[in-house]
């Protein structure tokens, strides 16, 4: 097994650069997403804005990250994936678990059960167990949802991991060490982009660990990326490297050879890797996006 690159923590954030909420950012949430919200919380936008808004001041005042300040806890992020309609269909036919790392509140999980995929084969995941809990605030569902959320930090997942208990049911799962080698599909949405280069090689090995060496099974996800690769400005001062399309697909072939052989990840590793981009809504600025998907064949 390969040594564990560096790991750096995430960075605390300066409060004299935290910024303020601002509810006009509310206005960005979509259309699709705003159907989304009338089906699972109310039918009166009012009492959605009046919620959403009390969601949002209570986890910006624990942990004040960028995405709650700009509404992306309600986002369709995982859907706008090209790969979306196939993990939907994948579930639909049975047989799959799917873990979304980084999970935040759950929306996303959320919507891909609301599209046709069993609860009972989804897991979230999240480093604050405070968003989880507003997840279940937000939509009312602590008694009706079975999607299996838990709390735990993937930089924490011992490497290499052990071999879990593969007769533990997923409703009794807590730890992503008990997941290792048993998920066919695993998404992240806005995570790597947290950290500098060494941390985001150390997640991935992680990452790779929980998937199935099996075909058909994917791990896919977005994050701010660049064109030619480096670390990224940031708004907030916190050292966060952007990897771009070739150096993405380069590290994932890199993470795999290591878990397994060159050959292997050569012959049975491919990689999806594209920028799009956007206007950052929290900064005003130009973010370029990278989509990716990481398929066993």
């Amino acid at each position: 097994m390969p040594a564990c690159p560096k790991i750096t923590p995430e960075q605390q954030l300066d409060p004299s650069i935290v910024p303020p909420l601002d509810p006009t950012l509310i206005s960005n949430i979509s259309g699709v997403e705003w159907k989304f919200l009338r089906d699972m919380i109310s039918e009166d936008d009012e009492v959605i804005t009046k919620k959403l808004l009390e969601i949002q001041a209570e986890g910006y005042a624990k942990w004040p990250y960028p995405c709650i300040r700009a509404f992306h806890f309600v986002s369709f992020m995982m859907y706008q994936n090209a790969v979306y309609p196939e993990v939907v269909e994948a579930g639909k036919k049975g047989d799959t678990l799917l873990l979304d790392l980084g999970c935040c509140m759950g929306t996303d999980l959320r919507k891909l059960a609301q599209d046709g995929h069993p609860e009972s084969s989804l897991l979230g995941c999240y480093l604050r167990p405070e968003y989880i809990q507003l997840g279940y605030k937000l939509y009312d569902d602590r008694n009706s949802c079975a999607i299996q959320f838990f709390s735990d930090n993937v930089l924490d997942l011992p490497f290499p991991p052990s071999s879990p208990d593969a007769t533990l049911q997923i409703n009794q799962v807590t730890k992503l060490a008990e997941l290792a080698g048993r998920l066919t599909h695993i998404y992240t949405g806005a995570l790597f982009h947290l950290f500098d280069e060494s941390t985001q090689e150390a997640m991935a090995l992680r990452v790779a660990s929980l998937i199935k060496r099996e075909s058909g099974s994917i791990i896919f996800g977005r994050h701010q990326g660049l064109a030619t690769a480096g670390y990224i400005q940031d708004h907030m001062d916190r050292s966060r490297y952007g990897h771009s399309p070739s150096s993405w697909t380069a590290l994932w072939q890199s993470v795999f050879a290591q878990l397994t052989s060159e050959e292997w990840a050569k012959e049975h590793v491919k990689v999806e890797a594209s920028l799009s981009g956007t206007l950052n809504v929290v900064t005003g600025r130009e973010s370029r996006m990278l989509y990716w998907s990481i398929r066993v064949v």
